[in-house]
Parts: C-alpha cells; sequence; structure tokens
C-alpha cells in the first residue's frame, strides 16, 4: 500500500511518543494523583507570633462564612503591615483570611444559625458570666479570647480543644487532627473560659430538656380541648410570641429585683416609679 509522506511522519511521531511513555513507566512507575481526604489534611503548628506567617498561603474570601471546620478565627487588625484583618484557621488545615473584621464574620456566623449573641449574654450574666461570655449552641462552643463588646478580638472553638497544657507564660492547645495553638493567655484565664463556657453549656441543655419533658407530660394529661387550645387555633386570641432574648432579659430583670427585695426586706425596689411626694428623707439611699 502507498501511504503519503505527511502520514508515514504522524504515524512515526505517535511512536516516538509512545516509546517516550514507555521508558518513563520504567523509570517512574506510579503516578502521583491528587486527591481531596483527610490523610492529605496539614497539620498545622500555630503561634501568636508567628500567625502572619500564613498570611501569603490563606486563600482570601470577601464575605467569610464560617462553618463546623473553623476553629480559630484570629484577629490581625491591630497589624498594619497587611489590608486583611481576619484568618480562620480549619480543622482540614486550610487558611482563609479576609479584610472583615472578626466582628463581622462571627455575627455574620451567629445569624447564619439563627441564635441571637445578646440572648446567650443574657442568659450568661444571670449565671454569673459577666465578660467573655462565650457563644453556645448544642455542641457548637466559640470563647472570646478578649471581652468583644466594643472591638474586634480573636475567637476560639473549643468544641475542636482537646486538651490544654500551660506553656511558660502561655497555654498550648491540642486541636482536633493534631493541630497544635499556642496563645498567649495565662493557663488560668483558659481554664476560666473553659468553665465559663461549660456552664453555659449545661445550662442550655437542662433548660431544653427539662422543657421537653414538662411539655411531654402536659401532653399526656389531657387531650380534651379546653379554652386554652381554642385560644390557641383561633386567629381573633392569637399574638406573637416574644423572642427569647427579650424572654432572658426580663428573666434576669425579675432576678435583680429578688435580689434587691431579699436584700432590703422591703418591697418594690424601683423607688423612682413613686410620686415625688412620698419620698422624704428616711427614703434616700446613701452611698
Amino acid at each position: 500500500m502507498d501511504y503519503d509522506k505527511k502520514y508515514n511522519d504522524s504515524v512515526m511521531d505517535r511512536f516516538d511518543a509512545f516509546i517516550r511513555c514507555s521508558e518513563a513507566k520504567k523509570t517512574r512507575p506510579y503516578a502521583l494523583m491528587l486527591e481531596h481526604s483527610e490523610a492529605d489534611s496539614r497539620v498545622l503548628s500555630i503561634t501568636e507570633d508567628s500567625v502572619l506567617d500564613f498570611l501569603d498561603v490563606a486563600l482570601e474570601q470577601t464575605y467569610l462564612l464560617l462553618d463546623d471546620d473553623s476553629f480559630y478565627v484570629c484577629d490581625v487588625s491591630k497589624e498594619i503591615g497587611t489590608p486583611y484583618n481576619t484568618l480562620v484557621f480549619q480543622i482540614n488545615g486550610s487558611v482563609l483570611k479576609s479584610k472583615e473584621t472578626t466582628t463581622h464574620i462571627i455575627t455574620r456566623y451567629m445569624n447564619y444559625i439563627g441564635v441571637d449573641y445578646k440572648a446567650t449574654m443574657q442568659l450568661g450574666k444571670s449565671l454569673g458570666i459577666f465578660s467573655q461570655c462565650p457563644f453556645v449552641c448544642g455542641t457548637l462552643c466559640f470563647t472570646p479570647l478578649n471581652g468583644a463588646s466594643r472591638k474586634p478580638v480573636s475567637w476560639l472553638g473549643l468544641h475542636h480543644v482537646q486538651a490544654i497544657t500551660a506553656h511558660q507564660k502561655a497555654t498550648y492547645f491540642n486541636i482536633d487532627g493534631k493541630h497544635e495553638l499556642t496563645l498567649n493567655v495565662s493557663h488560668k484565664t483558659a481554664s476560666r473560659l473553659i468553665r465559663q463556657t461549660k456552664i453555659l453549656s449545661d445550662s442550655q441543655q437542662r433548660m431544653v430538656t427539662e422543657w421537653l419533658a414538662l411539655m411531654h407530660h402536659q401532653k399526656e394529661f389531657s387531650s380534651r380541648p379546653n379554652v386554652v387550645t381554642r385560644c390557641t387555633v383561633s386567629s381573633h386570641f392569637s399574638q406573637p410570641l416574644p423572642l427569647l432574648s427579650t424572654w432572658l432579659m426580663t428573666l434576669s430583670f425579675l432576678q435583680g429585683r429578688w435580689i434587691v427585695q431579699d436584700l432590703l426586706k422591703e418591697g418594690d425596689p424601683l423607688l423612682d416609679l413613686l410620686p415625688p411626694e412620698k419620698l422624704n428623707d428616711e427614703n434616700e439611699i446613701n452611698d
């Protein structure tokens, strides 16, 4: 058979390529395949002094949304050498960066979950937690490393912390995935943050458990209709339920009134609601 020169050249080129590929397989009888699995995750070693070293490898996101795998939300807003304000470290070893502050990022996450942080702080105050109140929702626990009311701060996901160890004047945290994190907080402060989170988490669990048990008991008490159930199904008597934050705030206010009443051994402590003519020298409270 007669073949033109162009066809013969193409056949020889393919044959040469096949020979080169065969020789390459002899010297390297395997191929590296990139797969996304837990075994390929990076193990991070993070300290507050070296946290800026992760800026170059971090993935930038405009509107960063945290998830269950976020374990350290680091505030770098005080660093004047970078336009970024936040670094977020993930359990799989990835690092995210954003020009948003930690306040914006953690608030977006709270709104995404649907839990009001103000309600959590009100519950915390009723339990004696007046500073660095953690954000707790079920097993999810984020605690601020400083007071978070006025300025951006770093947040630590305690639901990913396995153990803590005193390290000189700092604290060493063992994180899920064999990550290690060293923060410039004392072991005493870290223990207090964990204890506060435990108190708030236990209280939430008990509230949910006891309310559900009470509702279950009352449901079995009677299935016959009554005036309350009729009002519930009637649109004429329906009214919006108060928010959880409003309920907790009212509860804290009432607890404060009861404490003052017990201490003063008197009636309602709201003396400013009394008419002026009833406030005499005997009612004045001296410092």
